[in-house]
């Protein structure tokens, strides 16, 4: 099947996006630990339902809060979290009745490191006692944490190694409340040369644990059930020679749905240039028992050229694709998929970060190729933000994709709607939300605290420059 690329231009004039705001002071310090490439929690703010939505941010130097605001900005309670100089933030979510946060902890006196959490209770801020999670050697890989998608049930787990590389998982499920439910260990003894293992747990409480192995050669996915000790596993080989070229696993991308399934997206490149090859999309569907494979996306000298006649900023053409990231899988309603891959690099020690295209890959239900194409976008920000301010959030509503940025567009420096179809890849213009973004001022957008209540209402934080220098938490009705 064909498929057919829609070059997405920046267009000399938009639509005006009607919106009506509301502001109140916000208070934020920059978190400086952060791994600016690999944030572990991406989403700051999160909505509770219709009675409004809770925020964790950093206020001071070792306090971090939780605080829950009505939807009409009215702040109801603040939990505050003390943090020592050798703890940080790992996790954060919500179920109807707790917010919770997972900190990390070292120990140098006992080499060791640690999970701990806090249970805070939605209708009155409590906070519970310290719930002690998991521990492990200080030299070991970094303990791992996920939690499900409703926040009911949470996997932290701990890598155990050989000389050979890793062996086993040793994991402990938690309920809402972060109270341990079960212990599992995941053996791994038939896989060979693993890359990365990192498990994921959906609403039912199955474990899924996503491996790169076969020296970067190949993807496999192990279910583990939660009532018994059924274990599942499906793999398949996407690197290797293919036409005569030896291709290695790049980057991956996986999403777990709550039907028993998990999306993967891997980019592979070919081993003696590192040129990126291809794009492999695969369903593993633990429900009927088979996976679904989407024919491979060439990264031909035609795609080249594609971006190249997008291309706007007066940069020099491109002769080869760089800093490439898979950033998300998007499912529709209608079972339509679409992945996503941004372009995303920092120039140099102390120079600024950069935030670029965004490509799109998008299949039906049955994997099958039907659109893809290239979503210009030109963010810089200083190396003392990262990207703070950059990049995109996004949000589905039915079968329509929404992406808010933050750019400068002739003239006007503000943060920008772009609406795509997921049947067809139809956009619509960037249009901007007209809420007069601070431009010198550092900081002038948090994209993390960015959160849809609905599929027309929105709160960001943002320094107005019509206002003073502080940050305001904004409430947006786009009209």
């Amino acid at each position: 099947m064909a498929l057919t690329v829609a070059l997405i231009l920046v267009v000399s004039s938009f639509a005006q996006a009607q919106s009506r705001t509301r502001s109140v002071p916000f208070s934020y310090l920059p978190d400086q630990t952060e791994d600016q490439y690999n944030q572990r929690i991406k989403q700051k703010t999160l909505p509770v339902g219709t009675a409004g939505f809770i925020i964790l941010s950093k206020k001071a130097a070792g306090i971090y809060a939780v605080e829950f605001y009505s939807n009409e900005l009215k702040k109801i309670w603040e939990a505050a979290l003390p943090l020592s100089a050798t703890e940080e933030v790992e996790a954060f979510a919500r179920n109807t009745e707790n917010a919770l946060v997972l900190i990390h902890r070292k120990n140098q006196e006992t080499a060791t490191q640690g999970l701990i959490g806090y249970a805070i209770d939605l209708k009155t801020g409590k906070k519970s006692e310290i719930k002690k999670l998991a521990e492990a050697p200080l030299k070991s890989r970094r303990l791992g944490a996920a939690f499900s998608e409703d926040g009911t049930k949470l996997v932290t787990y701990n890598y155990l190694q050989q000389q050979s590389g890793l062996k086993a998982i040793q994991a402990t499920i938690f309920d809402g409340s972060l109270n341990k439910v079960q212990e599992r260990t995941y053996s791994f003894q038939d896989l060979a040369g693993i890359q990365s293992a990192n498990v994921k747990i959906d609403n039912a409480g199955h474990q899924y644990v996503a491996l790169i192995n076969n020296n970067a050669t190949r993807l496999s996915v192990r279910r583990y059930n939660q009532a018994g000790p059924e274990i599942k596993g499906m793999d398949i080989q996407v690197g290797g020679v293919f036409e005569g070229k030896k291709v290695y696993v790049l980057d991956t991308f996986f999403a777990l749905q709550q039907d028993s399934s998990m999306f993967a997206a891997a980019t592979v490149a070919d081993e003696k240039t590192g040129d990126f090859y291809s794009l492999k999309v695969i369903k593993f569907d633990f429900g009927s028992g088979d996976m679904k494979y989407a024919p491979e996306f060439r990264f031909t000298p035609q795609y080249i050229a594609d971006i190249n006649k997008l291309n706007k900023t007066g940069s020099p053409a491109v002769k080869r694709l760089s800093d490439i990231y898979l950033s998300e899988i998007v499912v529709s309603p209608d079972k339509n998929v679409l992945v996503m891959a941004e372009k995303k690099y920092n120039e140099g020690p102390k120079l600024p970060f950069a935030a670029r295209e965004i490509h799109l890959f998008s299949y039906d239900e049955f994997l099958n190729p039907t659109w893809h194409s290239i979503l210009n976008k030109s963010q810089i920000a200083p190396a003392s933000e990262g990207f703070t301010g950059i990049s995109y959030k996004a949000n589905l509503a039915g079968n329509e994709l929404q992406l808010i940025t933050l750019e400068t567009l002739n003239g006007k420096t503000d943060l920008f709607s772009r609406k795509i179809n997921m049947k067809d890849g139809t956009t619509a213009a960037p249009q901007p939300l007209k809420l007069n973004v601070s431009t010198n001022q550092p900081l002038a957008y948090l994209k993390d605290f960015t959160a849809w209540l609905n599929e027309n209402t929105l709160v960001a934080v943002f320094k107005p420059s019509r206002k003073s220098k502080a940050l305001q938490l904004s409430k947006i009705i786009i009209k």
